[in-house]
C-alpha cells in the first residue's frame, strides 16, 4: 500500500517542525510522504536571520526572534541540545538585555530612561526620579506576589484603577514605564493594557533569586535569555536538516501557494495550486494539507480555493474581526538618526522611541507611532556590527504622512510581517474555536467536525514564540497524522508545555474528566 501524501505550506519552525515530527523513526507520522513549501530560498519564516554586509563584515541578524528564554521554551531548549542538532546551532546566554526609553522633550528638557545605571542619571535622564525608582520597585515586587494574593487575573488597566493607595505620579508611571514595555512585548505601538493580565506578566517581571532573575526589569539590565549564535534560522535550518536525512521530503523554495481547495465530496484530496518563482502553475492532490502561515493568510488560500466549505465552515472560524492580527514592518539599516537624539551613547541593546511621534496632550507622545530599535554592536559584540540596527514598527510607515524611517541609501533589508501579541490569552477565544475548523483527527474528533484533511499549524494557534510555534507543528503532527511527541525522555517540562496548549488551546477537552483521563494516558505514554 502507497504511503500517504501529507504537503506542509511554510518553512518557518511550525512548518519544519511538523515535517521534523513526521520524520522521527518508528512511529505511525513516519509512514505519511511530505511536501513542504516555502516562500522564501531558506527556511525561517518569523525565526529569520538575514546576513547582512556592513564595515567590511557580515553580520547575522535576527529580524524576529531575537532571544528565548530557555527556562520559558523548554521544547526549544531541548531541541538545542539534542545530538545533530546541537552541533549545528550553538547558543549563548545573554544575561544584559539594556532598556532605553526616549521621548519628546517638555519644555526643551530631555525625558529618557534605561533599566541600567549609566542611563539613570542627569539631565538627559530626567525621568527616572526616586519616585519612578520607587514605582519600579513597587511593580515588580506586586508581580512576584500576583499568582497567590488575587490581583493576577486584573488586567494591568483594572490593576491600577483599582487601586486604593495609588502608585506615585501614577499616570506618569504608566505613560513613561508601563506602557512602552507593553508594547514591545505586544508586537510594537499598542500597550493594550486593557488586555494584558498582572498573571501574563509573571513570566517577564518575576524574580526568584538565585533561578530566575527577571527578565524585563525596570531595574537591572535583564536576564536569564539565550541567543542564537548563528542566528534563529539555524535551529530551523538543523531541524530541515535531520528530517530530510531521516525521512526525505519533496521541498518547494521561493514558491508562492496560490490557494487550497478541499474536496467537492468529503472526505477526498485536498488540491494545492503554487507557483515557484516564474515557473509555471501547479496543481497536485494530497491527503492532507497542513497550513503554518498567519491565520489571515490561511483564510486567503482557502477563500482563492473557492468551494462551498468557505461560506459553511471556513468563513465562521477564520473571520479577520476575531484575528487581531496588523501588518507591521522591519528594517535593518544604519541610520543613527532613528534612535532620540538625547540617547545616542549607544549602550542599550534595544530603545523604545517615542521622540518622534510627538503630540500637544500627555502623555505627549502618539503611542502608536512608536517603533523599537535594537542596536546590533550591543547585541554581537563585533567591529562589523558596530552602527547597524534593526528598527521593528507595529504598523506600515508612511513617510508622506510625517512617519520617520531610515534614509533609503541606509536600508539593508527590509520586510513586511503580520503580528499579534505573544501572550497566549491573546485571541483565546478565537484559538479555542478553531478546533472546528481543523479536520478530524487521526485517533479522534470532535461531534460536527467535518473529514476536510486541511488543519492549520503555527503561532497564532497557541501563542507568538518560537516554543509555540515549535509545540504546534507537534500537536498537528500527532492530531493529522498519528505521530507521536518525539521529545520523550525525562522532560516532563517540555512534554507539559506541549500537552497544556494542546488540551487547553488547540483541541480543547470538553470536560474536567476527560482532559485528566487524556493527561493520564498521556502520561502514560511519555513514560
Amino acid at each position: 500500500m502507497a504511503n500517504q501524501s501529507v504537503c506542509i505550506i511554510g518553512g518557518g519552525i511550525a512548518g519544519v517542525g511538523t515535517w521534523w515530527t513526521l520524520a522521527q523513526p518508528d512511529q505511525p507520522g513516519n509512514q505519511w510522504d511530505v511536501t513542504i513549501i516555502h516562500d522564501a530560498a531558506r527556511f525561517g519564516g518569523h525565526a529569520l536571520t538575514v546576513p547582512v554586509t556592513h564595515n567590511g563584515g557580515t553580520t547575522l541578524v535576527d529580524t524576529g526572534v531575537q532571544f528565548y528564554v530557555p527556562m520559558f521554551y523548554p521544547n526549544i531548549d531541548v531541541l538545542t541540545g539534542r545530538p545533530g542538532i546541537a552541533e549545528r546551532v550553538p547558543v549563548a546566554r545573554y544575561d544584559s538585555l539594556k532598556v532605553a526609553c526616549g521621548f519628546p522633550r517638555l519644555n526643551g528638557a530631555a525625558r529618557n530612561w534605561g533599566n541600567f545605571d549609566a542611563y539613570r542619571g542627569g539631565a538627559d535622564f530626567a525621568m527616572y526620579t526616586p519616585a519612578m525608582y520607587r514605582n519600579a520597585q513597587r511593580f515588580q515586587d506586586t508581580i512576584d506576589g500576583a499568582l497567590l494574593d488575587g490581583d493576577g487575573s486584573k488586567t494591568v488597566a483594572e490593576y491600577f484603577g483599582g487601586l486604593t493607595v495609588p502608585y506615585e505620579q501614577q499616570q506618569q508611571f504608566l505613560s513613561y514605564f508601563i506602557d512602552p514595555y507593553l508594547s514591545i512585548i505586544n508586537g510594537y505601538g499598542a500597550a493594550l493594557s486593557n488586555q494584558v493580565t498582572m498573571d501574563d506578566l509573571v513570566p517577564l517581571f518575576a524574580n526568584l533569586p538565585g533561578k530566575y532573575p527577571g527578565l524585563g526589569s525596570f531595574t537591572n539590565p535583564g536576564a536569564g535569555y539565550g541567543r542564537f549564535l548563528q542566528g534563529a534560522s539555524s535551529l530551523v535550518e538543523a531541524l530541515a536538516a535531520q528530517a530530510q536525512q531521516l525521512k526525505p521530503a519533496t521541498a518547494w523554495m521561493n514558491t508562492t501557494v496560490l490557494s487550497v481547495a478541499p474536496a467537492g465530496h468529503l472526505p477526498g484530496p485536498v488540491t494545492v495550486t503554487w507557483q515557484s518563482g516564474q515557473g509555471p502553475i501547479i496543481t497536485r492532490q494530497f491527503d492532507k494539507v497542513i497550513i503554518t502561515t498567519d491565520i489571515l493568510t490561511a483564510a486567503g488560500l482557502l477563500k482563492s480555493g473557492g468551494g462551498p466549505l468557505w461560506d459553511s465552515l471556513y468563513s465562521k472560524y477564520l473571520d479577520k474581526k476575531d484575528w487581531q492580527l496588523q501588518p507591521g514592518k522591519c528594517y535593518i539599516h544604519s541610520d543613527v538618526n532613528l534612535l532620540s537624539p538625547d540617547l545616542r551613547q549607544q549602550q542599550e541593546t534595544l530603545q523604545f522611541t517615542a521622540y518622534y511621534a510627538a503630540q500637544a496632550a500627555p502623555p505627549y507622545y502618539d503611542m502608536f507611532h512608536t517603533y523599537t530599535t535594537y542596536l546590533q554592536q550591543n547585541i554581537h559584540n563585533t567591529p562589523e556590527s558596530a552602527g547597524l540596527y534593526l528598527t521593528m514598527y507595529g504598523y506600515i510607515p508612511d513617510p508622506g504622512k510625517g512617519h520617520v524611517v531610515p534614509r533609503q541609501d541606509l536600508v539593508l533589508f527590509a520586510e513586511d510581517w503580520q503580528h499579534g501579541m505573544w501572550l497566549p490569552t491573546f485571541m483565546m477565544q478565537a484559538k479555542r474555536a478553531l478546533h472546528m475548523a481543523q479536520g478530524k483527527g487521526a485517533a479522534r474528533s470532535y461531534p460536527g467536525q467535518l473529514d476536510t484533511g486541511i488543519y492549520f499549524a503555527g503561532n497564532n494557534t497557541t501563542a507568538d514564540s518560537l516554543e509555540h510555534a515549535f509545540i504546534s507543528g507537534e500537536i498537528i503532527a500527532n492530531w493529522a497524522c498519528g505521530a507521536r511527541y518525539p521529545l520523550t525522555g525525562l522532560h516532563p517540562l517540555a512534554w507539559a508545555m506541549y500537552e497544556i496548549f494542546y488540551q487547553e488551546f488547540m483541541f480543547p477537552m470538553r470536560s474536567v474528566s476527560e482532559r485528566l483521563a487524556h493527561l493520564g494516558h498521556a502520561l502514560m505514554r511519555h513514560l
